[in-house]
């Protein structure tokens, strides 16, 4: 028994598992030929019968099915003590987003990433401002607008994806806009500010090419009450399509139509190079399928 080759038992009970050698075959990578050799060899050592087969199927004998048996249990222990070390050695990864894009940028992603690799833990961090000082510390991936993270120091940096931005109301709000065309005619209209600095910038410049003067009547950093702001009629908001689609679909929130075309938001993903390289590269895969036809290689 000690010069028996283990393999022999494991390849016989792949063969009772998966119901057959063709089966057995495919998932084990494994020529059809080479298992039946090697349940071949496994018989002759034990010097029993352990299958009878024909062309199409295969009958356990009793010997057979009492060293599946035995092995099942084998098997199953095996594989709890490999779910107990794995466990042991579970990965995680840090995630810094800007509160602002963490409400739409995952989507379904960490779900997917969770359900396909449960062994590795996701910290997803919010800021309202980058600290680049504690990117290599703290952080093993960073998501956030061209602007900020053009100022980390990264090899590894790719264009995940851009979002328009336009101007929404609250559906009894949008109706003293249905004519309207154009941002100039938006002229001291209440607007409800959610953008982060450097964006706020870029629509203060169009306000003033245009010659336009807003009433700011809230400045706030929690998104999620910003849209409760415009729901309720209190003013405008400009800010991006992707986060406030749902409430668009449904109608809650309308889309003021305009003839400009606004700038568009790039958002790109940076990463550290470190230990857990792989298991970082498996999290923006999932995370890059999101957004595929945007996703500059």
């Amino acid at each position: 028994m000690n010069n028996f080759n283990l393999n022999l038992f494991k390849y016989f009970y792949y063969v009772v598992y998966y119901n057959g050698f063709t089966n057995a075959s495919k998932n084990l990578n494994i020529a059809q030929s080479s298992l039946s050799y090697n349940i071949k060899q496994l018989e002759l050592q034990l010097d029993k019968v352990l299958i009878i087969r024909d062309h199409k199927n295969f009958e356990l004998t009793e010997d057979g099915y009492n060293l599946y048996e035995n092995l099942k249990s084998a098997f199953s222990i095996l594989n709890q003590n490999l779910e107990q070390f794995d466990n042991k050695n579970t990965m995680e990864i840090n995630i810094g987003v800007r509160h602002y894009l963490s409400d739409f940028i995952f989507k379904n992603s960490i779900v997917e990433f969770i359900n396909t690799y449960p062994n590795i833990h996701i910290n997803v961090k919010l800021y309202s401002k980058l600290d680049i000082k504690k990117f290599n510390d703290e952080y093993d991936i960073v998501i956030d607008y061209e602007d900020y993270t053009n100022l980390i120091n990264s090899d590894n940096k790719s264009l995940l994806c851009v979002l328009d931005n336009i101007f929404v109301s609250g559906r009894d709000l949008s109706k003293n806009y249905e004519s309207i065309q154009s941002i100039s005619e938006l002229g001291n209209t209440k607007l409800i500010s959610m953008c982060p600095n450097k964006k706020n910038g870029k629509f203060q410049k169009i306000c003033f090419e245009n010659g336009i003067l807003f009433e700011n009547i809230v400045a706030i950093n929690d998104s999620i009450l910003s849209k409760e702001l415009v729901k309720n009629n209190l003013g405008l908001c400009f800010g991006n399509r992707e986060f406030f689609k749902e409430e668009i679909a449904s109608g809650d929130i309308k889309e003021i139509k305009l003839k400009e075309e606004f700038f568009r938001d790039n958002i790109y993903i940076v990463y550290n190079k470190r230990n857990n390289i792989s298991n970082i590269i498996k999290f923006i895969n999932i995370l890059k399928k999101q957004y595929e036809e945007d996703f500059n290689e």
